[in-house]
């Protein structure tokens, strides 16, 4: 019987190693990143191998959990990967639903091998000196930073948003579509600049080095948390120095973006709701109020940031009700001081809204679509469209990836009020052509979003730029040695296949989303680290105009590092709490 049962499962695992390189070489003309499915493969063998060696059993309802949680992953890289499964025959379809199984085996061995980890972190009574850790920390990736900063990208990186946000407080012409308490932030630092130093690049440099200082402070708190709670020293190091050195947190620690500061707030409020949830540390006050200040941050410093905030918020109530009312209050204050400051004070100091548009760029890519397709669509139905949107500019604009074309060249903005008085009438449009069109609307959303749940892709990650501007900010030139090491070291990580998971988001979604189905089905509040992130991520595949703007997913970069940790090494043992 034991030999019987022995090569049933040789077996079993054999098909299931097929079915996994079936998956990967259907994968090999894909457009996204390879580097990822073939990491996602390894990880996936290597667990296969360690569940084979073990006798673990888990609950049904477990079970069906870790096959849905496995579905949705493989199911996301077939539907990504749509075209190299057309035209649809027998054998492909045949060979779609091979492949979709052998993401399912990797999916559900990684999730079980997780689950059924049992790494318990070091006592925290075995870590001494957290302030010592949290200085050397916020040392050497603060000092990297300031180096790269004065020595590589003097005054600043500059973007068109950057050189707008310093408009509108010049002008006086403020807005929410900048979100204004990032514009104003950026006002206080750099009015400080100018009146200590009486030049705009030194104005912008000072912002820039209270940026580096605030982002490598929020990392600290987060790597300083990590190691209170018993993370080992090992991956402590290794997230210490992916912050210090790669490219994209060199660069955006000196970008003016209010995706940083954003970022920030997210981290911050992430580590403070841990270190509470937990009682990691002595000074509970303190963490409240780097909790509620974060949240603060995360409502304030992106246009939708406080949507998100409460969204998350409303969440997480029902489940810190009983046992953490603290952070409940805290939170909910966050939610009224900032509609108070986002609805109230904007409106009494005359501050001009968003740009509703901006809200709408997964509709009007599907309209587009369906445009740009030259599907049939009925003489009201063209002449109500004809109303909002140039459609001989659709047709000849339509970016599948990019939803600006759209809003800035096709869609008719001096018409906007009869959009306004119509918009039911557009609403109802947009749902009579998805259900008409289903397969090109579903294909409009897959280009439009698949950078933020598929493996990595090939697009911009960071720029050193300084754009032309009137206000007298310029590209000091700076040729030196330092700067040529930067640039050397950008440059191989950049383009070297073997760290492109670095730079993937959809990896790192698949990762968090990983966090969070293991730590709720260990019963464990954990989950609730990975909800702002989630919630972001969410919003992006609602709305995003762009199909994979990195600093859009920033925070992801920031939080993943204590997600991974309080998963991989928990504080205690599930207590089910």
């Amino acid at each position: 019987m034991n030999t019987f049962a022995a090569s049933h499962r040789k077996l079993l695992l054999g098909l299931q190693t097929v079915l996994i390189l079936i998956w990967l070489i259907n994968l090999t003309e894909t457009d996204s990143y390879y580097s990822v499915y073939l990491l996602c493969t390894i990880v996936g063998v290597y667990c296969m191998g360690r569940n084979a060696r073990g006798r673990t059993t888990h609950r049904t309802a477990v079970k069906v959990w870790l096959m849905l949680f496995s579905a949705l992953f493989s199911f996301a890289v077939i539907l990504a990967n749509w075209q190299l499964f057309v035209p649809v025959t027998l054998l492909s379809a045949g060979n779609a639903a091979l492949s979709f199984l052998g993401g399912m085996v990797i999916g559900i061995h990684v999730l079980r091998c997780l689950l059924d980890g049992r790494q318990i972190a070091a006592s925290p009574s075995e870590r001494r000196h957290p302030a010592l850790v949290f200085l050397v920390c916020f040392g050497v990736i603060a000092a990297i930073d300031l180096i790269y900063l004065f020595f590589a990208a003097y005054p600043g990186v500059l973007t068109l948003d950057s050189i707008g946000s310093i408009r509108e407080f010049t002008t006086g012409g403020y807005s929410n579509v900048l979100p204004f308490w990032y514009t104003v932030t950026v006002q206080l630092f750099y009015e400080i600049g100018f009146a200590l130093f009486g030049e705009a690049n030194a104005a912008v440099a000072f912002f820039c080095v209270w940026q580096v200082l605030f982002l490598t402070a929020s990392v600290a708190y987060m790597l300083v948390t990590m190691y209170q709670a018993g993370t080992p020293k090992g991956y402590l190091g290794l997230v210490c120095a992916m912050f210090a050195l790669l490219p994209y947190h060199v660069v955006y620690s000196v970008t003016v973006w209010k995706d940083v500061l954003f970022a920030c707030g997210v981290l911050l409020f992430t580590t403070a709701l841990y270190r509470l949830l937990r009682g990691i540390g002595k000074h509970r006050i303190g963490n409240a109020a780097i909790l509620f200040l974060g949240g603060l941050g995360m409502s304030l410093w992106r246009t939708n940031g406080w949507v998100a905030f409460l969204a998350a918020s409303l969440v997480m109530l029902p489940f810190l009700w009983k046992r953490h009312k603290g952070i409940i209050g805290l939170t909910a204050a966050v939610v009224v001081v900032g509609w108070v400051l986002i609805n109230p004070v904007l409106t009494a100091w005359n501050v001009a809204s968003t740009d509703m548009v901006e809200a709408f760029s997964i509709p009007l890519q599907q309209i587009a679509r369906v445009v740009a397709d030259d599907s049939y669509l009925a003489p009201e139905e063209r002449e109500l469209l004809s109303e909002a949107l140039d459609l001989d500019v659709v047709h000849d604009k339509y970016d599948p990836r990019l939803a600006d074309p759209i809003k800035w060249e096709a869609f008719r903005r001096d018409n906007r009020e009869y959009v306004r008085e119509h918009f039911l009438q557009y609403v109802r449009l947009w749902l009579r052509l998805g259900r008409r069109y289903p397969g090109t609307y579903l294909k409009a959303w897959v280009e439009q979003t698949k950078g933020y749940w598929n493996g990595g892709y090939r697009y911009w990650t960071y720029t050193t730029v300084v754009e032309e501007n009137p206000y007298g900010i310029t590209r000091v030139d700076c040729d030196n040695a330092v700067k040529d090491c930067f640039t050397a070291v950008f440059r191989f990580l950049d383009k070297t296949a073997a760290f492109q998971p670095l730079y993937s988001i959809g990896l790192h979604v698949w990762i968090l989303i990983s966090c969070f189905a293991v730590n709720t089905l260990r019963k464990r509040k954990e989950w609730l680290l990975a909800l702002p992130s989630l919630v972001i991520i969410a919003g992006l595949w609602l709305g995003t105009p762009v199909f994979a703007e990195f600093r859009y997913a920033y925070p992801i970069f920031l939080t993943l590092p204590l997600i991974v940790s309080a998963t991989l090494w928990p504080l205690e043992a599930p207590t089910g709490d």
